[in-house]
């Protein structure tokens, strides 16, 4: 949901292997297992390239957190989760969200966390997973815990289709989790999930299991309708510390998995499977992020300059996709230009947050369908691409339509599988003095929240 210009953009199916991080402490080998991502945080700060840290006041769950980057914080090998009473956006606490959505996901795996809790009451830590491709449900919980009751450790899958979803959840009462490190872990593979905690399974579900790639997200909310609101017993502040995040393949001889990451741009992949056998054949093509141009390849397929290419599977292997800045690339028009919206949550959360280029701040409507938003370039211009930069409440249809007097509107893209996060629409080769975003589908109950409606193009030149 961040910009080019606040984070790489990463698109991928697995990041590489923890021998291909330098600097990175490589962890223990797991008898069965290829470790093919993970995070230590033995650096001196949280790293860009794995984790987007959430700057937001999130809407959901009745919350009452900020979630601000300053109380997320590596320190001594450990990511650092702080929660505070302190008003930051409109809200009495502050807290951290750190996830891989962008940067990292995976389809099938273990996934271990090593973790101290935080506890009090209204305290709400998790570690959890959503799909990558938006949406929600599904959802897994890998561990979730509420403040007042330390010693209990929820676990759940979530399923089905918003407003008939369903869940299977089972609590597990051991030891209280905010006085030590402990291993919260998942095993997920085609017919089921199974949670560990410190080796030992605890739980498992063989019906409703996902089949897409999910990314992991760490976090501490504070309030809200599980843990229900701090009190007079609260201690602050608190803290959520991660020792390691870790995600392993089980090795399966004759099957092999392709690793791919990009910064500035995403690598398509087709097919697009968990694993494949010796011998397949996989094409991958190199897409840039607006105001980029593809540059070439490295790692274990010789693919050189051909894009797409063709990567063939007798191992495991690792591919980067190399993009750099385009002198030729469209500009960005929008930026400080006068908009309008159907609707607006708030007065806080106005049209004008969506092109201030503060992804701190943005636009939401009321919780309904239709709904729309445009911006004035103020004149007619050449317009080739638009960047939608999604809050978690996106769009699952919409189109983007032009005009030259904002009454009679052109489609000039639609689509019924809005991805969320970042969408960008590129090839565009129309003009018009007006960009609307028209949105007949959320994907949640809530409406439809964009950080930023960037569009870029071509001004006309100015008439001396």
């Amino acid at each position: 949901m961040r910009s080019a210009a606040a984070f790489a953009l990463f698109c991928l199916l697995f990041l590489p292997a923890a021998e291909a991080a330098p600097g990175n402490t490589v962890p223990p080998k797991l008898e069965g297992w290829y470790l093919v991502w993970h995070d230590e945080f033995d650096g001196d700060k949280v790293d860009p390239a794995k984790w987007r840290v959430e700057d937001a006041a999130l809407v959901k769950n009745k919350e009452l957190e900020y979630y601000s980057p300053a109380n997320v914080y590596v320190r001594d090998g450990k990511l650092i989760i702080k929660s505070e009473k302190k008003e930051q956006g409109g809200r009495p606490y502050t807290s951290g969200l750190v996830e891989t959505k962008g940067r990292y996901s995976f389809e099938y795996g273990r996934v271990e966390v090593r973790a101290k809790l935080p506890g009090t009451k209204g305290l709400w830590p998790a570690h959890w997973m959503m799909p990558a491709k938006g949406g929600w449900p599904p959802e897994i919980d890998i561990m979730e815990l509420v403040g007042s009751k330390p010693d209990a450790i929820h676990m759940t899958n979530h399923y089905g289709e918003f407003p008939r979803n369903r869940y299977d959840s089972k609590v597990f009462n051991g030891p209280d989790y905010t006085k030590d490190f402990h291993v919260f872990a998942l095993e997920w593979d085609p017919a089921g999930l199974h949670w560990y905690i410190d080796g030992v399974m605890h739980f498992s579900v063989s019906r409703n299991v996902p089949h897409e790639p999910f990314y992991i997200i760490l976090n501490t909310a504070v309030g809200g309708t599980m843990p229900r609101d701090p009190d007079e017993t609260t201690v602050f502040p608190q803290h959520h510390e991660v020792d390691y995040v870790r995600v392993y393949m089980k090795e399966i001889p004759g099957t092999y998995f392709l690793m791919t990451s990009a910064v500035n741009g995403k690598i398509t992949v087709d097919p697009r499977l968990p694993r494949y056998n010796k011998g397949d054949k996989v094409r991958v093509a190199a897409v840039p992020a607006i105001g980029y141009k593809f540059e070439g390849w490295n790692g274990d397929a010789n693919l050189g300059s051909n894009n797409p290419g063709t990567v063939l599977m007798n191992r495991h292997k690792t591919i980067t996709a190399n993009f750099a800045p385009d002198p030729n690339a469209p500009k960005l028009i929008s930026r400080g230009k006068k908009t309008a919206a159907s609707t607006s949550e708030s007065p806080e959360l106005s049209a004008g947050n969506a092109v201030d280029g503060d992804m701190g701040t943005r636009w939401s409507s009321e919780f309904f369908d239709p709904q729309w938003i445009y911006v004035d370039l103020g004149k007619s211009c050449a317009i080739e691409a638009v960047r939608l930069e999604w809050e978690n409440a996106s769009a699952r249809a919409f189109k983007l339509q032009v005009s030259d007097d904002a009454r009679s509107w052109r489609t000039v893209y639609s689509t019924d599988n809005g991805a969320g996060g970042t969408e960008e629409i590129t090839g565009l080769d129309v003009t018009g003095r007006y960009v609307r975003m028209y949105g007949s589908e959320r994907r949640s109950k809530y409406g439809y929240s964009l950080w930023e409606f960037e569009v870029f193009g071509k001004e006309p030149p100015s008439v001396m």
